[in-house]
């Protein structure tokens, strides 16, 4: 027994190694505070820890990604209350911050009744630990429930023949943005592929734009250059991106982009993820490659902004990485029914196009892409159909014990050569040879 509780502890806290590698490809930054509550929730401190007391038919505690006090979720949280009498204790976290409270949770024993999860991982893993529930109790009395949701997203949370969450968020990155009046000055169309990029970007800096684009400064924008170079991710032989010609081939285009061609700035390393987004919203620049979740920020920063945005480039292939987030249940939720319940709510049609219209979110649903809030937006219609071209490019290194560094073995490789102009073959090789070492251990 006690060899038994060793190697669970073992896993939960490798669920925390590994969360450095898969928050790159999180659902969104969105802005807010932690362990913010809901309206409806209690205001006594014991209940705010979330931990303490039976809380059984009486009062729900969810964990959810800050920023995410979406009117949409409020609304149907304040109607769930009035249905069950029931009240929703929604406690709000950075995702870093979700995570190790949720792992301190798991631990203690004593765990909220839902949780939104971080790109599918979370609830796999901490599902194969019996931490957290299969559904599949529930979904045997619904049959056809999943048959409506993005096979891709879906897939993310099933493990073994059993499904561990729903997808809420299907979002990507490796859309392109771009200023569509810069665009028709310098009579440019949307850029299918990396040639079309550079060309457009530099007719775009001609046309008296200081940039043509701007690239990010986060490592995880990179991997859909690496995917549209047809580069795979594999724990198996000495190349963890395969071929490591072709992985070199989309460094080296980044790396020409701002060094060879100087059509986009040097970013500047900070956790400011914004700034990137600022550089375009500024109208310094003509375009920049990022995902949905920057569609209301850019609005935000100045509503009458002319963005038009354009699907995932084609390299050899036309790729993008799979993002997003959804709802699991932990094993000791006080309220596992009533969890499921909300899960059905919060993910029905309805929220998803309420969602959708209040924050521009690509949603999980197959029939959110018909929906006429999709439909009769130009630029949602663009990201409806970018899911097509999104998968999970590094699902290999999930599980494994040195995830933490592999991942940090990647943002030092993009921020040598996209920060620090390095060597693009020579640093792709160093991170081949670095990672190859860390999963033969």
């Amino acid at each position: 027994m006690r060899h038994s509780s060793s190697k669970r502890l073992s896993r939960t806290l490798s669920v925390c190694a590994a969360f450095a590698m898969a928050a790159s490809l999180a659902a969104c930054s969105t802005p807010g505070g932690v362990g913010q509550q809901s309206s409806g929730s209690s205001s006594d401190s014991s209940q705010s820890l979330g931990i303490q007391g039976d809380r059984t038919g009486k009062e729900i505690l969810i964990y959810m990604s800050a920023g995410r006090d979406y009117k949409a979720y409020t609304d149907t949280f304040a109607a769930f209350e009035k249905e069950h009498n029931v009240k929703i204790n929604v406690q709000y976290y950075q995702w870093g911050d979700l995570q190790q409270k949720l792992t301190a949770d798991f631990l203690s024993g004593q765990t909220p009744d839902l949780v939104e999860e971080n790109g599918g991982w979370w609830s796999t893993r901490w599902g194969a630990d019996g931490n957290i529930m299969s559904l599949d109790p529930f979904l045997q009395k619904e049959p056809g429930f999943l048959d409506d949701f993005v096979e891709s997203g879906l897939a993310n949370r099933q493990a073994d023949g059993k499904t561990y969450g729903i997808p809420l968020h299907v979002t990507m990155g490796g859309l392109v943005f771009g200023n569509k009046e810069m665009m028709d000055k310098a009579g440019v169309t949307m850029p299918k592929t990396w040639d079309e990029l550079r060309e457009a970007s530099k007719k775009i800096q001609e046309s008296g734009v200081e940039y043509g684009l701007a690239l990010n400064n986060d490592a995880s924008y990179t991997v859909p250059f690496l995917m549209q170079a047809g580069v795979t991710f594999t724990k198996d032989g000495n190349e963890p991106m395969t071929p490591a010609a072709k992985a070199t081939e989309a460094m080296q285009f980044q790396y020409d982009l701002i060094y060879k061609d100087k059509l986009a700035p040097v970013p500047v390393a900070s956790n400011d993820y914004a700034a990137p987004r600022k550089v375009f919203t500024s109208k310094r620049a003509g375009f920049i490659l990022t995902g949905p979740w920057d569609i209301s920020a850019v609005r935000k920063e100045d509503p009458n902004f002319p963005l038009t945005v354009g699907e995932p480039l084609k390299g050899d292939v036309q790729k993008t990485y799979l993002a997003g987030s959804g709802m699991m249940i932990p094993s000791k939720s006080q309220n596992a029914e009533l969890a499921w319940q909300l899960i059905k709510d919060m993910t029905s049609l309805k929220v998803q196009e309420a969602v959708t219209a209040e924050t521009g979110m690509a949603m999980s649903r197959k029939s959110w892409a018909n929906s006429d809030v999709v439909k009769n937006d130009p630029i949602l219609s663009v990201v409806a159909k970018s899911r097509e071209y999104a998968s999970t490019p590094d699902k290999a290194f999930w599980g494994n014990e040195n995830a933490a560094k592999i991942s940090d073995a990647r943002k030092v490789m993009y921020e040598e050569i996209i920060l620090n102009g390095k060597d693009p073959a020579a640093q792709v090789q160093t991170y081949e040879t670095t990672v190859a070492g860390l999963l033969k251990q």
